[in-house]
């Protein structure tokens, strides 16, 4: 029987496997933004419309809820009662439908305030072009959300194939989008790649809800208690809502402020760190919540206890090695996927300067992300709001402070930083609920983990200045400066790990081993 570890282990590799492709088609994605636009007023305004747009479905309505919808939806299919939990999440889906829509229209009717509020550096034409585009993506504002929605209904069925699949589905609808019009609506094709993406994502996930025996019924019960308590656990998160607004408003306010580009920059490195946590966190995070929901559930508080520890490590074994390779191999990595066409050496190394202060936030990311769903699996609304509003505060005085003397490379270590400080207040509250939880930190794990980075470290400080000097082609000799370092790293990391039997590299060569029989198998028959 598989150990909880390899069951979590073996689902993220199948969510990793697909984030990988969606990242592969997400370079391609942003290889066509920078080669068009570079890292420019032009593609500020985009990048300022789109941040606005998924910020406002995040923290309004979005996250909040369905944070608190999936415990409550895990708790009716672990009773038996499916068609109740059915009846919730339709309920909740035409009630929030309608919000969102009321939304729409007042953010298209107040758009233009709206962008001069949040963005008042920007000069005349990068305001208007943010305003257009911002008014383009607002019904990407509602299906994002039924996205997240239905993703976490088919995760909480164990389901997990579909929604990471969707990873792939999106970057590769704005690449067909772009490449058809471009010529036609230049930058607008970005934003209309996007709208049309996230109405594909929310088409294929409703397909793959039907297939686990979801029958769509018109359902609009606003008074259902169902609902209540679900609002009951989800009014802090309204109350707070401006709150949660703050750093994300002031993050505009001072970004647009700055030598045009820098945004564009910010959102070139933040796509590489991304992907970086959806490959190697969001999959291990989205595996284990349901497990955390259903300990909860039960009460179980040293099971809780043990499933953020296992986490914990896996999390810190996968991704020091990755937050190491990527500071030391930061300048080829991005004059090799972006600087061509209109993105030029001087975007690079703004970008470059932006990664390597975000990138080193991946860990913490990741620690401070397992600490919450466990608290949201507690059902502990009022501690996650009260995290969020203090990390809120951190964040604006790391912006104010760090903003001057760094221009946006301050903001890129500020938003380093800020895991930081929520996983420490995850920590310090979840003490009250899972005994001895200090004992999380204590594993050979982390000494071991630590000891193999360095050598990492040397391994690709050794080999990066050999791999220059073997052509003078450009491109091939940024391709084997990547290559030729990141393979040594990782021989150094990776074999030194299993030689010294670190219990994560144990258990992940298993489960390799396991999928290769399987597949060797049905090869066979």
């Amino acid at each position: 029987m598989k150990s909880e570890f390899q069951q979590t282990a073996s689902s993220a590799g199948l969510i990793g496997l697909t984030a990988l492709g969606g990242a592969l088609i997400g370079f391609v994605l942003q290889l066509l933004v920078a080669y068009y636009f570079g890292a420019s007023a032009q593609t500020d305004a985009y990048f300022m419309a789109l941040s606005t747009s998924e910020l406002l479905s995040k923290l309004l309505l979005g996250g909040s809820i369905t944070a608190v919808f999936l415990p409550m939806f895990v708790r009716h299919l672990a009773r038996g009662q499916r068609q109740l939990a059915w009846h919730l999440a339709l309920n909740l889906f035409h009630l929030t439908a309608v919000v969102f829509i009321v939304l729409i229209v007042l953010l298209g009717i107040f758009a233009a305030p709206f962008v001069h509020f949040i963005a008042p550096g920007f000069d005349g034409a990068t305001a208007a072009l943010t305003i257009k585009l911002l008014r383009v993506l607002l019904p990407a504002f509602l299906f994002l959300f039924l996205v997240e929605l239905a993703s976490s209904m088919l995760q909480a069925l164990k389901q997990f194939a579909i929604p990471a699949l969707l990873r792939l589905i999106a970057p590769a609808t704005s690449i067909i989008i772009i490449i058809l019009f471009i010529k036609s609506f230049g930058i607008f094709a970005l934003a209309l790649g996007t709208v049309t993406g996230s109405i594909l994502q929310l088409s294929f996930l409703l397909w793959g809800l039907r297939r686990q025996g979801f029958t769509y019924r018109f359902i609009f019960q606003p008074l259902d208690p169902a609902i209540k308590r679900l609002l009951l656990l989800v009014y802090p998160f309204i109350m707070s809502m401006l709150v949660t607004q703050g750093a994300g408003i002031v993050y505009r306010v001072l970004v647009s402020d700055l030598t045009p580009g820098s945004l564009a920059a910010l959102k070139f490195a933040e796509k590489i760190t991304q992907l970086l946590a959806i490959m190697f966190l969001t999959s291990v995070t989205v595996v284990i919540y349901p497990t955390l929901s259903e300990k909860a559930a039960r009460r179980d508080f040293i099971g809780i206890r043990d499933t953020v520890a296992s986490a914990l490590r896996l999390i810190t074994f996968v991704t020091v090695p990755v937050i190491v390779g990527v500071v030391l191999l930061r300048n080829p990595l991005i004059s090799f996927l972006y600087q061509h066409g209109s993105f030029s050496a001087e975007d690079t190394a703004m970008t470059s300067l932006a990664l390597l202060f975000l990138v080193l936030g991946l860990t913490v990311n990741g620690i401070s992300s397992v600490l919450g769903h466990a608290t949201l699996a507690l059902q502990e609304t009022r501690a996650s709001v009260a995290v969020s509003v203090a990390s809120q505060a951190i964040a604006i005085a790391l912006f104010v402070l760090l903003v001057p003397p760094l221009a946006h490379a301050g903001l890129a270590l500020a938003s380093a930083l800020v895991p930081l400080s929520i996983a420490l207040l995850y920590y310090l509250y979840l003490t009250r609920f899972l005994p001895n939880l200090k004992s999380i930190f204590w594993h050979s794990t982390y000494v071991k983990t630590a000891a193999l980075a360095l050598a990492l470290a040397a391994a690709v400080t050794v080999i990066s200045p050999l791999s220059r000097q073997l052509t003078d082609v450009q491109q091939l000799s940024l391709f084997l400066q990547l290559l030729l370092p990141s393979l040594a790293g990782a021989l150094v990391f990776f074999g030194g790990a299993y030689l010294w039997r670190i219990p994560e590299m144990r258990e992940l060569t298993t489960i390799a081993r396991r999928k290769l029989n399987s597949y060797k198998q049905k090869t066979v028959y």
